[in-house]
């Protein structure tokens, strides 16, 4: 019975001296701390930068409207030979080149816009891309319709279209047709 006396108290000091040294290690691995910092720190993103162009000199991110005229409903696309139209990614990341009409184009004859057509040619490949007018304006809630000649746009390089429009024969009925005020949009997205 003795022998069972004496393991309790041994079992006991073993215990509290265990303890003891856990938390003198825990308190010295604290007071062994060392700590470093990097302070001030950014993060930014590289810009978005399309820009257009009427004739490959002067650049912006919005230049003055073409005048589409003398179309024959059903004839050929106008002007002939497509008026130019240039992009340029100033940014610093590919972008991916979307096509829409943000606004609201005046009407007045009230021309189906299903029937009047939008033609891009790729002055590079000479691959033609037609949209319809309405097409490209329902585009613009969803950014737009995808140019199938320029799918990624990368930084510093200009790609020139040539653009032009036409009309079905049956867009319209009455001697003459004009519709107007047509904002056409290019829009870049950061291509991952």
């Amino acid at each position: 019975m003795q022998s069972k006396l004496f393991i309790k108290p041994v079992a006991r000091t073993s215990f509290v001296v265990a303890v003891l040294l856990l938390l003198l290690t825990g308190v010295t691995y604290a007071a062994l701390q060392s700590q470093t910092k990097i302070t001030s720190s950014n993060i930014t993103t590289t810009t978005a930068n399309m820009l257009i162009s009427r004739d490959n000199v002067t650049y912006s991110s919005s230049q003055s409207g073409y005048n589409f005229g003398e179309i024959v409903p059903g004839g050929a696309n106008m002007p002939a030979s497509g008026y130019p139209v240039y992009l340029k990614n100033a940014g610093g990341t590919p972008l991916s080149p979307k096509f829409a009409v943000s606004s609201t184009p005046t009407n007045p004859n009230n021309v189906d816009l299903t029937k009047v057509n939008v033609i891009l040619t790729s002055n590079a490949s000479s691959e033609a891309q037609t949209f319809s007018l309405q097409s490209l304006i329902e585009a613009n809630a969803t950014g737009g319709l995808a140019l199938s000649s320029l799918s990624v746009l990368f930084p510093d390089q200009v790609y020139r279209f040539n653009m032009q429009a036409s009309m079905a024969k049956d867009a319209f009925v009455g001697t003459s047709a004009s519709v107007g005020a047509i904002d056409f949009t290019l829009t870049g997205t950061a291509v991952n």
